[in-house]
Parts: structure tokens; C-alpha cells; sequence
């Protein structure tokens, strides 16, 4: 298993960001954005193999893995604002977007108001609003935020993910997790200062405007489903695609939510015709 490049640090809007960074500068830039709860080393295996015709940035977004966590809170519109200061402090000037869940959601909310930047965006298993499948779901039991050991923190991760291989878990639960100075484990992003669950299943101003940035973007959308996650149903695809300018869909077998960390290889094959790789 290959390992990931050194953190890299930028200071975005009062906050220091950690993000990683593969590829050579002159190739177009792909900018990657993980889920809720996440890191960056979600994106590995994509981002090398991307990185042989991009420049490809993972960020740490606010609260999350290596960036600090923020006193203004995490309100889409301040994740939104952060991708847009990193955008203009390095001067980029067209960029390919690749976010999972809320990551995705940060694309097409930057997207509909940077139409001249954006030439084509993945959303990795979320949409303008839950199935009703999930919405009718039992809620999960609360995250603990606390484990003696590092398997354990394993242990809990693997119990609501029974397809990512467990080095691939391994990987995902030490980027996500850190040690305290009494020894135990914990959660390096902020979930106490996240409202859980999110508000953008139910909130209708933010299902409104998730609905408005598809129908407004003009460039395309590839939507990437994990067929065991039922988070964005076939209705709902549908929608995006009458909706829509330009929206494709994929479906990842055997890949759940965080379908890039389920199955990098085939994940790599559904995504790479349609960033021309």
C-alpha cells in the first residue's frame, strides 16, 4: 500500500487547513472533498491515480482531520467559503470538483456562483435530498466519543461498514482518529460542534437550494451511487438528471456510502472516463 504525501498546511479564512497535494502544478487542478466525519486520506488511491493528469488537492475541511476546528461553526456556507479562499489564494483558474456527501454539497453550492471556474463536478453518493428510505430509517445510535484503543475505535467503524478491506479501514480509522494524553482515542473532528444529525436532511432551505445549484450549473455532473447505501434513490437521479444540464450516474457494487474507501479500484473505473483520465 502506497503512502500519503506529507500535510501540507494554508491558512483559509482564520483557520489553518491541513490538505494533501499530488500531481504536477501545470496540470489541471482537481480539488477533492470528503464526508462528514472524514479526512482527506479518503481520497488516496484516487488522487494517485488522478494525480497522472492533475494537480489534485484533498483538503482537511474545517473541523476535520489535520484543520483546526472552527469558532464560527460549520454552516455549509463557511465550508463553502473556505473552498473558495483556498480557490483564490492559489489562483486557480479551472477546476474539476470531486466531493463525497458533504463534500458534495460543498461543490454545487460553490459551483452555481463560480459557473466560470467549475468545468465538471462528482457527487459521491448524495443528492439534493434523502431517499425516503433513510428518512423512514431508524436513527443510528449516538458516535461514542471515546475509545481505550485503537482497535476499538477500528472495531466501532467496522461495524457499520462491512465492505472496505481492513487495511483500507485500518488507514481510515488512524487518519481519523488521535490519541489523548491519558491514552485513550478520540474523534480529531469536531462532532460536538456539528448538529447531528445533519440539518440538511430535513432542512427545506437547504433541500431548495441543492435543487436550485443542479438546475442552475451548467457544467456536468457525474453522480456516483454505492448500491448498499440507500441515501439517493433512483426518484431522486431522476430529478437531478430532468433537472439538470448535463447529469450522469454510476452505480459501485459492493460499496456503501463512502464508496471510494469500499472499493478504490472500481470506484476508479466508474469516475475516470468521465474526468478524462
Amino acid at each position: 500500500m502506497s503512502s500519503m504525501p506529507s500535510v501540507k498546511t494554508a491558512k483559509v479564512n482564520g483557520l489553518e487547513l491541513g490538505y494533501y497535494e499530488w500531481g504536477n502544478p501545470g496540470n489541471p487542478v482537481l480539488i477533492c472533498l470528503h464526508s462528514h466525519t472524514n479526512t482527506a486520506v479518503s481520497w488516496r488511491e484516487f488522487a494517485e491515480f488522478a494525480s497522472t493528469k492533475y494537480h489534485v488537492f484533498a483538503i482537511d475541511q474545517r473541523g476535520h482531520g489535520n484543520s483546526d476546528w472552527a469558532k464560527d461553526g460549520y454552516a455549509r456556507d463557511r465550508f463553502v467559503e473556505d473552498l473558495s479562499e483556498f480557490i483564490k489564494d492559489n489562483n486557480f483558474e479551472k477546476i474539476t470538483l470531486v466531493g463525497c456527501s458533504m463534500g458534495g454539497w460543498h461543490s454545487i453550492l460553490y459551483a452555481v456562483d463560480n459557473p466560470d471556474l467549475v468545468q465538471r463536478i462528482v457527487m459521491v453518493d448524495i443528492a439534493p435530498e434523502p431517499s425516503p428510505e433513510r428518512m423512514e430509517a431508524p436513527p443510528a445510535s449516538p458516535t461514542p466519543m471515546e475509545f481505550p484503543t485503537l482497535e476499538h475505535g477500528f472495531q466501532w467503524l467496522r461495524s457499520g461498514n462491512e465492505l472496505a478491506s481492513d487495511s483500507r479501514l485500518l488507514e481510515d480509522t488512524k487518519a481519523r482518529l488521535r490519541q489523548t494524553d491519558s491514552g485513550s482515542w478520540t474523534w480529531k473532528a469536531d462532532l460536538e460542534g456539528f448538529d447531528n444529525p445533519l440539518p440538511d436532511i430535513t432542512d427545506a432551505s437547504l433541500i431548495s437550494r441543492y435543487w436550485s445549484a443542479i438546475e442552475a450549473i451548467r457544467c456536468p455532473i457525474l453522480e456516483i451511487r454505492g448500491v448498499e447505501s440507500n441515501l439517493v434513490s433512483d426518484s431522486t437521479i431522476e430529478k437531478m438528471k430532468h433537472l439538470g444540464k448535463e447529469v450522469s450516474s454510476v452505480d459501485v457494487s459492493r460499496a456503501g456510502h463512502v464508496v471510494m474507501v469500499d472499493q478504490p479500484e472500481v470506484f476508479i473505473e466508474a469516475i475516470k472516463v468521465f474526468v478524462r483520465l
